[in-house]
C-alpha cells in the first residue's frame, strides 16, 4: 500500500474513558490493513491474483464500514484511494472477490447477538445561523435527521444486555 495525503479525518472514540484521536482516512485504512495483514499472513497469494488476501479483506471491511452501495463504494475508492490499492480490479471483479472470499472477512466482523441496539443522535452546539461567529467554535456544520446542525453526532452501541459497548463521535458531515 502506498501513502497519500488526505484532508478528511475520522474521529475515533474508544470505550468509556473517552479517549479521542483524530486520524486521516488514509491512516485509518493503513491501520486496518496492518491489523488484517497480521492475522492473514499465513494465507498465500494465488499466482494469478492481483490483490493479496489481506487487501481483499481490508477492502471488504471498508465496504461494510462505509455502508453504501457497490457502485458508490467503488467510485469513492477509485476517486480518493486508488493510490493505496494500485492493482485494484474493475468493479464487478472486486465484488466477486468479496463474495468468493467472504469467509476471510467474516473472521473480523463481530458475531451477531440476540439483541443489539445502535443509534446516532445529533447534538447541536450552535444554531446554523450563528455558525462561524466565534473563533472558538466547537463542531462543524452537517446534517442530522434531515436538518442542518452545527455540532456533532454521538453514536452509541449497546449489547444484548443493555451494557454500553462502544461509542463514536463525528464532527461535521456524518451519515446515519
Amino acid at each position: 500500500m502506498q501513502s497519500s495525503y488526505d484532508s478528511s479525518t475520522l474521529v475515533c472514540v474508544t470505550s468509556f474513558p473517552c479517549e479521542e484521536s483524530r486520524r486521516t482516512t488514509v491512516e485509518f485504512i493503513t491501520a486496518l490493513f496492518y491489523e488484517v495483514d497480521e492475522q492473514l499472513r499465513a494465507i498465500p497469494k494465488h499466482p494469478e491474483a492481483h490483490l493479496w488476501p489481506s487487501e481483499v479483506v481490508t477492502l471488504g471491511l471498508l465496504h461494510a464500514l462505509k455502508g453504501v452501495g457497490n457502485r458508490a463504494f467503488y467510485r469513492w475508492l477509485t476517486r480518493d484511494y486508488r493510490a493505496l490499492f494500485p492493482q485494484l480490479p474493475e468493479r464487478t471483479r472486486l465484488f466477486r472477490l468479496f463474495r468468493t472470499h467472504q469467509d476471510w472477512t467474516q473472521v473480523f466482523l463481530a458475531a451477531p447477538t440476540v439483541l443489539g441496539v445502535i443509534d446516532t443522535y445529533g447534538i447541536e452546539f450552535v444554531h446554523p445561523m450563528r455558525k462561524g461567529r466565534s473563533p472558538h467554535q466547537i463542531g462543524r456544520k452537517g446534517l442530522s435527521n434531515h436538518r442542518w446542525i452545527v455540532g456533532g453526532k454521538l453514536c452509541l452501541l449497546l449489547n444484548q444486555w443493555g451494557v454500553h459497548h462502544r461509542a463514536g463521535v463525528c464532527h461535521g458531515q456524518c451519515r446515519g
